[in-house]
């Protein structure tokens, strides 16, 4: 994750819950959707934002987890 993409996204939990929201607007619906993300603890602001304006979304790549380096197995 860059620096830039950390400050814009400091609560990753809530970025989670959002892409998971999101996930649930496909298949449930924009209530449903809403209602998870409200639990979740996502601010109002953004579950508006991310509902009304999904050109403003967030790339799910952005939520890439932070995996160490990979190293070579042993033979």
């Amino acid at each position: 994750m860059t620096d830039e993409q950390a400050a814009s996204r400091p609560d990753r939990s809530k970025a989670i819950a959002v892409e998971a929201g999101l996930d649930l607007l496909k298949t449930e619906g924009r209530a449903a959707a809403a209602a998870f993300m409200e639990d979740a603890g996502v601010p109002l602001a953004v579950i508006a934002r991310v509902l009304n304006e999904p050109e403003r979304r967030r790339t799910t790549a952005q939520l890439a987890p932070l995996a160490p380096p990979s190293t070579p197995e042993c033979a």
